[in-house]
């Protein structure tokens, strides 16, 4: 049986910050550490009569991008980022990391150089937001590297 409080905070995503309608595409990007939360969420949101479109993102890729993509490869923005951009209705982004400081080793002008190639597309979807053509939330799930991160553990 789920956690309430993960259902409870799925419909909250869903219904309120979202307000999701029946029809509306909506991406839901996440990570495998917030399996639970990602499920509940997407439930609600195909109850909700929504097109849910779900990227996962993979524990180390983006270390491994950084490290070894060459300058085209920072460079290069994804078509798939501008059709999601120009076209969803809602983005929900669940936060979650199995290690807080895998990018540390990383030169920061690297990952700067891929989020100016990035930048047309996140004016496109901030200047939709701004719009209300685009609603978006944004959502942490704990682990136990975070609580670390907090000396909480």
């Amino acid at each position: 049986m789920p956690d309430p409080r993960i259902t409870k905070l799925a419909k909250v995503m869903v219904h309120y910050s979202l307000a999701l309608k029946p029809g509306q595409q909506c991406l839901l990007r996440t990570h495998p550490l917030a399996e639970e939360l990602t499920l509940a969420v997407y439930e609600e949101a195909v109850k909700a009569g929504a097109f849910v479109t779900i990227m996962n993102s993979t524990p180390g890729a983006d270390e491994i991008f950084f490290k070894h993509a060459s300058d085209a490869q920072l460079d290069y923005v994804s078509p798939i980022r501008k059709l999601i951009a120009e076209s969803f209705d809602a983005s929900l982004v669940i936060w979650s990391e199995h290690n807080t400081r895998s990018l540390s080793g990383i030169d920061g002008r690297r990952m700067a150089r891929a989020a100016k190639a990035g930048a047309p597309i996140s004016k496109i979807f901030h200047e939709r937001a701004a719009k209300k053509e685009l609603r978006w939330c944004l959502t942490v799930y704990p682990t136990h590297a975070m609580a670390q991160e907090a000396d909480m553990s």
